[in-house]
């Protein structure tokens, strides 16, 4: 019978004992996160926007008082281009500035698909803007009764550059130019 040789590097009898330790410390770790996402749930690709919407029921009153375009984002849970469009956009800090300094922003959510039906306010405003797809981003004026809409999501720098063409028909002849928002 021929001897038996050592492992290189001396007895690994210390190896099994840390790797136990390492196991039980990310199993804690997760154990932890599983608390924290209970507590905090976010659905699946959620951020934070900062963008600060306003109620439908008061957003023209607003506008009137803070002589700014309503900036309704027409759209739906299941819609990925919109959430696309607030992942780049609704939470990007700049855009966000922007959108919230230029005008008086509201988000309007179909629910149709997942309640059967939307509520009174918001099937109003997609048959007074007759939407048809999302996202559908739909700049209105109350001073000067205009409208203008942007279909779809194209990316960042395309939506802003669009923003800022709607904002200046929205506002009509003879107003001051829009600041850009890019």
């Amino acid at each position: 019978m021929p001897p038996q040789r050592e492992a290189p590097g001396g007895s690994s009898r210390q190896l099994p004992r840390i790797l136990l330790i390492v196991a039980a410390a990310l199993l804690v770790a997760r154990i932890g996160t599983g608390i924290w996402e209970e507590r905090n749930p976010r659905e699946p690709g959620e951020h934070a926007e900062f963008v600060q919407w306003q109620p439908i029921a008061t957003a023209e009153a607003a506008a009137r008082a803070q002589g700014k375009p309503i900036f309704y984002d027409f759209s739906a849970e299941w819609c990925g281009p919109c959430k696309m469009m607030s992942a780049e956009v609704f939470a990007d800090e700049n855009s966000a500035k922007e959108i919230n300094s230029q005008f008086v922003p509201v988000r309007v959510v179909d629910r149709s698909r997942e309640d059967g039906r939307n509520a009174r306010e918001v099937q109003a405003l997609q048959d007074r803007f007759r939407i048809e797809a999302f996202p559908t981003i739909v700049l209105y004026s109350p001073e000067t009764g205009r409208h203008e809409s942007i279909t779809g999501y194209g990316g960042r720098e395309g939506m802003l550059m669009k923003l800022s063409n709607a904002l200046a028909q929205v506002k009509g002849p003879g107003a001051s130019p829009p600041d850009s928002l890019e």
